[in-house]
């Protein structure tokens, strides 16, 4: 076959010229696929009507025919007539069974007006019968499908078919496309050697697929083409249908991307990188804000719990940070142990986050995650968190007579981030002064309390939640099933942080010649976060506004 019989650029002029395009699509086709006979059949209902929805199809009718040959020929001019005088067409798709329901009728014909019906809408354009058995008496055979939806040949489950009208075309194997809101092409004894196979397996699969290819190409220009010679009220069902769907795709992928960027944040938060980060070159960051939280007593805790106990307190623990760190757009670096390592820097920013963000806002972000994670440990402790329903949590707790605690330590700077392991297992992580002094703050803090250095403090002294801070307004509503948080005044990140959590009294308290290990500090910051003068109950909602009215 020449390059010139193979031109979709010259048969796209050809189709949108002539006057039958689907008569030109028969012709390019016969030849694209070497075929003894092809036809086109439109799906329709027992008004014989064109265009119809393809959910009111219940019968097929051939209408049109072409061949190589001089039976090629004849059927060309007379297989309409034949095969009606055949009782060959039209084909009904369904049947009524002896309990008076409806039933697929089976045959070639039935089969792949319902299936391509179907199958259109997940994109599988062609379907493939390699091989039709000779017909010996049996209406019935078992024959094998393949489909085809430009990236992939598939097998679908053996279908059993009534290979009668093969009979009257000699048809040794058969291949069809759907046409858009028509019908479908249907092609009778297509080239022996495109469809040999060895192994199950398609010996010639990227000639095949190559031409397929080409041949849904040509059928989508031939459906727009054809649609074009339609006039009046036809056409503007058929382009209304196509605009339905259109839409209903455009709001289906509209979800789905949003549903891909939900993922991808929450995998983001948990610690997954791409290819590309771990590929990366290492970097150093100056707005990093880095956090860990640990367990108080962990060591003689875990001894009142069995490991299946512990792990499972634990890991509903970690549970929270990780959903917390995804509302708060910041990220869990790795989990150590008993201890957790976040960090928020702009490394890590998702495609949620639409605006630059500068150091206090992030800081801000670490600072409120921490403290709703303590709070959420609080309801889980009470029983009162959806995470755990039973209560299984409190109910553990009680019979070991120990209660559960974390603290927490933040601190800001430069780091380096890049991946880190070995050849088998890298993960992307934060390495610097800043990381180690987070680090520190956490072993030197309090239970329920976040340990900040000078440097993070000053940096939530000069921060404030206004218009321009969205990100933190959105984390807060998302902690309340809320659309926005409102407030009617800039405020003060203390004043808005001790609003958030209904804390009353000052949530700062300096500490001196803090130690540990070769960390010293002369002034460091324990920030309260759980409310030990007032029991809120755990689900009573934040209200900004009535706060702002009463301070």
């Amino acid at each position: 076959m020449s390059r010139g019989q193979l031109d979709l650029n010259r048969f796209e002029k050809q189709i949108f010229k002539t006057k039958r395009p689907l008569r030109c699509l028969l012709r390019f086709s016969l030849t694209l696929m070497e075929a003894k006979q092809t036809g086109i059949l439109y799906g329709t209902n027992r008004s014989g009507r064109l265009y119809l929805s393809p959910e009111k199809w219940d019968r097929g009718m051939m209408h049109m025919f072409d061949g190589v040959g001089s039976l090629g020929i004849f059927f060309k001019y007379f297989g309409t007539m034949i095969v009606r005088l055949k009782g060959l067409s039209p084909v009904p798709l369904y049947k009524n069974s002896y309990l008076g329901g409806r039933v697929d009728n089976i045959g070639i014909i039935p089969f792949v007006l319902r299936k391509h019906k179907d199958y259109y809408k997940n994109g599988l354009n062609i379907l493939i019968i390699d091989h039709i058995p000779p017909h010996d008496g049996d209406a019935a055979s078992d024959v094998s499908v393949f489909s085809y939806d430009g990236k992939r040949l598939d097998q679908l489950p053996g279908i059993k078919i009534n290979t009668t009208i093969a009979r009257y075309f000699n048809a040794r194997n058969f291949i069809s496309g759907y046409i858009p809101d028509y019908g479908a092409i249907v092609f009778n004894t297509i080239s022996l050697e495109l469809l040999k196979k060895e192994s199950g397996d398609f010996v010639f699969k990227d000639q095949l697929t190559h031409r397929l290819d080409i041949l849904m190409a040509a059928i989508e220009m031939t459906s727009l083409a054809n649609i074009g010679r339609v006039k009046g009220r036809q056409t503007a069902q058929i382009i209304w249908r196509k605009e339905k769907r259109l839409r209903r795709t455009a709001q289906q992928l509209k979800e789905k991307k949003r549903e891909l960027l939900e993922q991808k944040a929450y995998l983001r938060s948990v610690g997954a990188v791409n290819e590309h980060q771990l590929n990366m070159e290492p970097v150093n960051v100056n707005d990093g804000i880095f956090a860990f939280m640990d367990m108080v007593g962990s060591a003689v805790i875990r001894k009142k719990f069995s490991p299946k106990d512990y792990f499972f307190i634990l890991n509903l623990c970690d549970q929270i940070v990780v959903d917390t760190a995804n509302r708060f757009y910041c990220r869990v670096d790795n989990f150590i142990g008993d201890s957790v390592f976040l960090l928020n820097t702009a490394v890590f920013d998702d495609e949620r986050i639409d605006y630059p963000i500068g150091p206090d806002e992030r800081g801000m972000l670490m600072v409120l995650a921490m403290a709703s994670v303590f709070h959420e440990i609080e309801q889980l402790k009470e029983g009162k968190h959806t995470i755990d329903p039973d209560g299984r949590v409190k109910e553990l707790i009680e019979r070991a007579g120990v209660d559960v605690h974390f603290r927490a330590g933040i601190d800001c700077g430069s780091a380096i981030i890049g991946p880190l392991g070995s050849e088998k297992r890298k993960i992307v992580t934060a390495i610097g002064k800043a990381v180690n002094t987070a680090s520190r703050l956490e072993s030197s803090g309090a239970k329920q309390k976040i340990h900040l250095s000078r440097k993070m403090m000053t940096v939530l002294e000069n921060g404030w939640v206004t218009t321009e801070t969205k990100m933190i307004k959105k984390a807060i509503a998302a902690s309340q099933n809320k659309t926005e948080i409102p407030t009617e005044r800039n405020m003060g990140f203390f004043e808005f942080y001790k609003a958030v959590f209904n804390l009353r009294q000052d949530v700062v308290e300096q500490q001196t010649n803090i130690s540990y290990k070769e960390y010293a500090q002369k002034k460091t910051y324990l920030l309260q976060t759980v409310n030990t003068l007032e029991n809120r109950p755990a689900n009573q909602p934040i209200d900004l506004a009535g706060y702002q009215k009463t301070h």
